[in-house]
């Protein structure tokens, strides 16, 4: 048996839904309502840090699901087609959006740690200021991370990633080896090394795995022989980036 109810918002009236949906055995409505508890529970502790966990969330997920269909537009249609093309200008709006927006947020409440939002909404913090365009925001807020980190709030690896990217986009040769750079031939480089003999040492130590493990993820065998080996074919890519980007 299913009774027609209106729902209210909150916790109380949610938990009074659920017995009343429990007398009348209607099983259905009981459990579209009993999952809600929970949600309601933390927006009634602190409505504030609930409708930030939700905004950041809803950006982590547009950030995060447009990559994949660009990643998949370029498979399909190659990298330099109206789909491909029409994608990266929808991508490039919404990490602009997202960057402004996330730094009222830091500006306003610091960098908010896991426990305060949530691990998703925390590593949204940090893809909308990697993501983002501006080099300006990614070198300002790149000291704020690493206090982040010091107080718990933010991952090593994340410094480790907006380092390399403040690096690069600076035209400069990075350190953990996190960014990489695709040539026309659709080969997957490793933007050039400060120290190719220690990045190994200095991924383990932000919590990454070694580069050669990463690097598989991209389709591409490395080691330190091969990328000394294609090294200026890796640096002339990278000019060539930095002069047109």
């Amino acid at each position: 048996m299913q009774i027609n109810k209106m729902q209210a918002q909150s916790l109380s009236d949610i938990q009074d839904s659920c017995y009343f949906y429990l007398e009348y055995k209607d099983t259905a409505s009981f459990n579209r309502n009993y999952i809600k508890i929970f949600d309601a529970f933390q927006q009634q502790m602190d409505a504030e840090m609930y409708s930030l966990k939700k905004e950041l969330c809803e950006m982590r997920n547009k950030d995060q699901s447009i990559r994949f269909l660009l990643i998949d537009a370029q498979k399909k249609y190659g990298n330099n087609e109206f789909h491909t093309n029409s994608i990266r200008k929808i991508m490039s709006e919404i990490d602009s959006i997202n960057a402004k927006r996330v730094v009222q947020i830091i500006d306003k409440y610091g960098w908010l740690s896991p426990e305060d939002i949530g691990e998703d909404a925390n590593d949204a913090i940090f893809l909308c200021i990697q993501h983002c365009s501006d080099a300006i925001i990614q070198n300002k807020y790149l000291p704020i991370l690493k206090e982040a980190i010091k107080e718990g709030a933010a991952k090593g690896w994340q410094y480790a990633f907006l380092t390399d990217r403040c690096l690069m986009n600076q035209g400069k040769s990075q350190i953990y080896g996190t960014q990489t750079i695709k040539a026309k031939n659709k080969k997957t480089y490793v933007v050039p090394l400060q120290d190719v003999n220690r990045v190994d040492e200095l991924r383990k130590e932000v919590g990454l795995e070694p580069l050669a493990q990463y690097m598989q993820d991209f389709g591409e065998l490395w080691s330190r022989d091969i990328y000394i080996k294609e090294l200026s074919q890796c640096e002339e890519v990278f000019q060539n980036w930095y002069n047109n980007k």
